[in-house]
């Protein structure tokens, strides 16, 4: 057995300039219900901003309700959410992800910051929305991962800001975290900016973050060890070691879980394309460590 792909990323926007264009409701059932019979287990949405789906649209089929419709395909284990933006979360979108079985308890929410004025700079939502929506979130939605990336160094950035940024990751935890350099891109307002940020600064500043995270992430994957959770087993990886992932690990960007062969007989042997109920045995960094159950 080698390890195959049983993931794809559904996109639900079409490529347009200027506003954002949700692609037609039907075209997205149409393209998401051939994937799963082509025996695709997990689509990831994504689209310039997933949560704002069906907005630009007079039909009325929000996100939500596109989930909702996702949700009674067969075959059809998880679906994710990647890249919905702090603006758009409706009562009924966290209600259905909170309820739907098949929505995996895991949102991708890029924040960039948390300081006022370089969310001001960023032109994005101010801190006291953002951080009312994520203590909502986690509140409203069991067992809910939340991955977010943050931008260090970014234009007019003071050390100030940094450390307010470092302390409120520190307060929330935010189980999956990555971190990135400010670098200037041609055309875009901040790169004419004229408080730039020392390159050696920025990358210091990015640094900080990541290895704040790695403690985190460290204990939220020791605080997973004696569960039983649902795995979907991938096949070997380049290691030739059987992996998985849980629905709190999004492909590629997230951590794995390393699958040993359960030392009751009775218990099948993983196939690729599997969902699993396994028992979180141990951890190796933010890698968990699992045998089947089931």
């Amino acid at each position: 057995m080698t390890r195959i792909d049983r993931v794809v990323v559904l996109c639900l926007s079409q490529e347009a300039a200027g506003k954002f264009r949700s692609k037609p409701w039907q075209h997205v059932l149409d393209e998401a219900r051939h994937l799963v019979d082509s025996g695709v287990k997990e689509l990831n949405l994504i689209a310039e901003d997933t949560n704002q789906y069906g907005m630009d649209r007079k039909d009325g089929n929000s996100l939500a309700e596109l989930m909702a419709e996702l949700g009674k395909l067969e075959g059809l284990h998880w679906m994710r959410i990647l890249y919905a933006y702090p603006s758009y979360f409706s009562e009924a979108l966290i209600d259905e992800i909170a309820c739907n079985p098949k929505v995996c308890k895991y949102i991708d929410i890029p924040l960039q910051h948390i300081s006022n004025m370089t969310l001001l700079g960023m032109n994005r939502p101010p801190q006291h929305h953002t951080v009312s929506l994520l203590h909502k979130l986690r509140e409203r939605i069991p067992d809910l991962a939340l991955r977010t990336t943050f931008i260090a160094g970014f234009p007019g950035e003071t050390e100030e800001q940094h450390q307010e940024l470092l302390q409120f990751c520190r307060d929330f935890k935010f189980e999956r975290m990555g971190a990135f350099a400010y670098s200037e891109e041609d055309g875009t307002p901040a790169a004419a900016f004229m408080e730039q940020v020392p390159e050696d600064t920025r990358q210091a500043r990015r640094d900080a973050l990541i290895s704040q995270q790695q403690d985190i992430s460290q204990t939220f994957a020791q605080s997973l060890v004696g569960r039983e959770v649902d795995v979907l087993v991938e096949g070997y990886n380049e290691d030739d070691t059987l992996v998985g992932r849980t629905m709190w690990d999004a492909p590629d960007v997230d951590p794995m879980v390393f699958l040993t062969p359960a030392t009751d007989k009775r218990i099948p042997a993983f196939e690729a394309g599997q969902m699993r109920r396994c028992l979180i045995t141990g951890t190796s960094l933010f890698d968990l460590e699992a045998q089947p159950i089931l």
